[in-house]
């Protein structure tokens, strides 16, 4: 008998569904991919979910900006207000 190990849950996911877990380690927005990609919120997460395509460009720019954005990169892009107390 063959046992598993704990990366093999991997192999059974598409390439869009990597992406997008890529995308969500890194802390990036579908909004901030949207707005570099040229496509509204909801297509974007309608192509991750497999339910709608992207053209081959669109597809290209989706892909290579969550690989080559780093988590500073969307400090920069989009800072956010830093709360130190929650009353």
């Amino acid at each position: 008998m063959q046992t598993k190990n704990e990366f093999e849950c991997f192999n059974d996911i598409s390439l869009r569904g990597k992406y997008k877990l890529l995308r969500q380690f890194k802390g990036i927005k579908l909004k901030q991919i949207s707005a570099i990609v040229g496509v509204s919120v909801p297509m974007l997460s309608m192509y991750e979910n497999e339910i709608v395509n992207l053209s081959r460009d669109k597809e290209e720019k989706y892909r290579t900006s969550i690989i080559k954005i780093s988590n500073q990169t969307i400090k920069n892009l989009y800072p956010m207000k830093e709360v130190s107390n929650i009353e």
